[in-house]
């Protein structure tokens, strides 16, 4: 492994640890809020709502390649950064390969589903006479080609479990970069629109995709791509699952909620869904940004998990819980000052920007408890504790948001609606930072006798 690398996980100062492994993966995940933003600004300069409201009601089942790519991105990734500490490089190597062809099988199940049963999962996802037929092109390009979006998620979680988050990064915003380039030329130009947008992503995805096999292809790589190196094992897909499946669930989850909430929201107008659809790209800004300085430390708890460094660990926790707060509190203010402004910029019409503007409100919140949220639910993932990082991605998005989100809407309409989500979230942070502090201590009593496993 790099000494750089080395140095930076095991014995640099826990701040500037943080800082430089969290800024490449906070500016790719820029980058990516950038790309959700840009496609939503280019869909609405059309002037046509249902194009917006087509692409939101498309989410969910883009969710769900994200989350077959976290599987292995959340699931391999930390089970390579503890066999990276303790210094058991060929189970990395073989564990890489074994997620990176899994990732592929996985997209050509999702193609095929899609292919044989698309009428049914366009009326599913709470499809109107106006938002079919452009949701429907969306998908069938998204769906066709899915293989390159799992992988570029799989294999940017990779990248970054050896310490390369500058080359996770770079990765990304090439193929970002290009997206944005493509979407005003495809939706406006040419006129494609929502079919514009899916090609523009996919491509996209094509080219971050390329972009780490070569990197893979690299002597100083210690992880492989190569087929000699894919020995799938029990011990490979146990640890990947243990991880990864709570990782995926939360985004299944994720995208089951999106359904439910687009059905609903349709019951109030298709501008109420294109209006939340707006502000949830805009609300995605401060969560995607938390993510990234999480997906950042994870390598760093990995590791130093795996190295028996508890107290560098919750130390490493600490550091980024504050981190993660300021981010937060700063897009509190941005949101309350601004928010009409921001939802009018998307699409120029009155009911939706009202609507969104409503929503994205009541989400301020909770915004600022994000920071404790994700990094501990991250550091849970990273160091193995499966049950505890399923409970606290499972809580914001199901088990506490579903049933406020019935409950509330039906007793008090649509201003139940919109607080669903912001209860269930400071909720789930108060569930987090419980958690936390029981994890500190185990940490301590481990600091005193480092042979007890976790």
């Amino acid at each position: 492994m790099d000494k750089n690398k080395i140095y930076l996980l095991e014995t640099a100062p826990v701040k500037s640890a943080i800082i430089k492994l969290a800024l490449p993966t906070m500016l790719a995940m820029a980058m990516q809020m950038i790309y959700n933003l840009t496609d939503t600004y280019f869909m609405g300069q059309t002037g046509d709502l249902n194009l917006v409201a087509a692409i939101s009601l498309a989410s969910p089942l883009i969710m769900m390649f994200q989350a077959a790519g976290n599987i292995f991105a959340s699931g391999t990734s930390c089970y390579i950064s503890q066999r990276l500490g303790a210094k058991d490089y060929k189970e990395a190597k073989r564990s890489n390969s074994v997620a990176f062809y899994t990732a592929i099988g996985i997209g050509a199940v999702f193609t095929l589903i899609f292919l044989l049963f698309q009428d049914n999962i366009l009326n599913l996802i709470g499809t109107s006479d106006a938002t079919k037929v452009p949701t429907s092109e969306y998908l069938i390009v998204m769906s066709t080609l899915c293989i390159f979006p799992i992988l570029n998620v799989t294999l940017a979680g990779l990248i970054r479990s050896e310490g390369a988050t500058d080359k996770a990064m770079t990765g990304m915003v090439i193929g970002l970069v290009l997206n944005i380039i493509l979407d005003p030329l495809f939706i406006l130009a040419l006129n494609m629109g929502t079919s514009g947008a899916a090609w523009a992503t996919i491509i996209g995805n094509i080219v971050s995709v390329g972009y780490f096999i070569k990197h893979f292809s690299k002597k100083n790589s210690l992880l492989s791509i190569k087929f000699k190196d894919f020995k799938p094992s029990r011990k490979i897909y146990g640890e990947t699952f243990k991880i990864g499946i709570p990782a995926a669930l939360s985004s299944i989850v994720m995208s089951i909620s999106f359904i439910l909430v687009n059905i609903i929201a349709s019951t109030y107008g298709d501008y109420v869904v294109a209006g939340n659809g707006i502000q949830m790209r805009v609300n995605s800004m401060v969560i995607m940004l938390i993510i990234g300085l999480a997906q950042g430390y994870q390598p760093f708890a990995g590791y130093c998990y795996g190295a028996r460094k508890f107290d560098r660990l919750k130390s490493g926790l600490k550091t980024t819980m504050l981190y993660g707060t300021l981010v937060s509190l700063f897009f509190t203010l941005i949101f309350i000052f601004f928010g009409d402004n921001i939802i009018r910029l998307f699409l120029d019409d009155d009911l939706t920007v009202q609507a969104g503007a409503q929503i994205l409100r009541a989400f301020t919140w909770c915004v600022p408890f994000f920071g404790i949220q994700f990094t501990v639910m991250v550091t849970f993932q990273a160091t193995g504790k499966a049950i505890k990082a399923m409970l606290i991605s499972l809580g914001r998005q199901c088990i506490i948001y579903l049933p406020l989100l019935f409950i509330l809407n039906n007793n008090f309409g649509f201003k139940g609606f919109i607080f669903a989500q912001p209860i269930a979230d400071i909720t789930t942070t108060l569930i987090a930072f419980l958690l936390s502090i029981s994890f500190m201590k185990e940490m301590n009593k481990r600091h005193e006798n480092e042979g007890v496993p976790a």
